[in-house]
């Protein structure tokens, strides 16, 4: 079994869902002792530490400063602060060499920035992902077996995500790489119209982060493209469902209700008949697709955790920039009057910086 010392720094919601991520890699093969926790509260991350002063590693190295918990040496380090701290401490990780950095999503708030933490983790040889966890939810997983290798609903011609409010980069940035992931496809574009007077940012004033209706341009591998729309207005309830509509049928994919009863479908037309022309009328066939439990961010933090560490990783950080792309390109396209913008960002577009969440 393999043995890492892990450190998190950010002991918010999305920390102590890291540190029971870490918990769980021990029924998959990967002993973890939580080395350290950090937190600007000190008190959090101490009262943290105590609770965990029993268990196998002992007491945990609470501290406020994060650069105390990288001089430590840890293995294996979770970053779950808010986005304009990731490019500091990322690059910090790299030049401290440690093997393997965990960073929530956004990746950063520059695409400049997001770039330079790829090359530098990349030449230090830190393997570097980035939490982008529909790719590893298990019906997420699911949903892309399904609409993969064009047998349910043929290649895609739309994307429609109506998953309402949150902001383009706290939310949207999830949908826009599973859109891209679902397909293999990349951001070659993007078009969006944003909020004029957003909702207060729940994070505090010093985020900017605004909803909105976002286009986007998909390039697949096999060189055939597509179409994503997000609504992600923050008038619009969290709703969270996705159609997907390709040469051969609809498929629908539900975020949020449980079990059984979740909605992840397709109507298409039967295999039998694909090569009648597609201007005749075929009646479709109603195909249930597995839908898979109910979201799970633990579960996907932990394989999210067991790939980056195993011996055949997907890495995520190349990932990680393209969505960075996506949202910045987003607020570049609103302040044009809607134009679209090419991604990947070049040149002085790289620069905008942008303090989502």
């Amino acid at each position: 079994m393999t043995t890492l010392r892990a450190a998190v720094i950010g002991l918010g919601g999305m920390g102590r869902r890291h540190i029971a991520a870490l918990d769980e890699m021990a029924g998959h093969g990967v002993a973890v002792t939580l080395a350290g926790v950090c937190d600007m509260n000190l008190g959090v991350a101490q009262e943290l530490a105590e609770a965990r002063a029993q268990g196998p590693g002992g007491r945990p190295l609470a501290t406020a400063d994060w650069r105390e918990l990288i001089a430590a040496g840890p293995d294996l380090l979770c970053i779950a602060t808010n986005g304009p701290s990731h490019h500091e401490i990322v690059l910090a990780a790299a030049k401290a060499r440690i093997p393997y950095v965990l960073c929530e999503k956004p990746m950063s708030t520059n695409g400049a920035a997001a770039r330079e933490m790829a090359q530098a983790c990349q030449a230090a040889g830190t393997r570097l992902a980035v939490n982008l966890c529909r790719r590893f939810l298990t019906r997420c997983v699911l949903f892309r077996q399904a609409v993969q290798g064009g047998q349910v609903v043929g290649r895609p011609r739309r994307f429609w995500g109506v998953i309402g409010g949150g902001g383009i980069g706290c939310v949207g940035l999830h949908y826009f790489d599973y859109a891209a992931w679902l397909f293999d496809a990349r951001p070659v574009w993007v078009s969006a119209e944003l909020s004029q007077n957003p909702a207060p940012n729940v994070r505090g004033p010093q985020f900017f982060d605004p909803g909105g209706q976002v286009s986007v341009g998909f390039q697949c591998a096999d060189g055939h493209s597509f179409i994503g729309d997000f609504e992600l207005s923050e008038d619009v309830p969290r709703a969270s469902r996705c159609f997907i509509v390709g040469t051969e049928g609809v498929a629908e994919f539900d975020d949020f209700t449980p079990g059984p009863g979740g909605r992840a479908k397709a109507s298409a037309r039967p295999l039998d008949q694909r090569a009648t022309a597609k201007t005749r009328l075929v009646q479709p066939e109603n195909l249930t697709l597995d839908h898979g439990p109910a979201l799970d961010i633990v579960q996907a933090t932990r394989d999210c955790l067991l790939d980056l560490v195993g011996p055949h990783a997907h890495p995520t950080a190349h990932a990680g920039v393209e969505s960075v792309d996506v949202v910045l390109g987003a607020h570049l396209s609103a302040a044009r009057g809607g134009v679209r913008v090419a991604l990947p960002l070049t040149g002085h577009d790289l620069a905008l910086d942008v303090p989502i969440t």
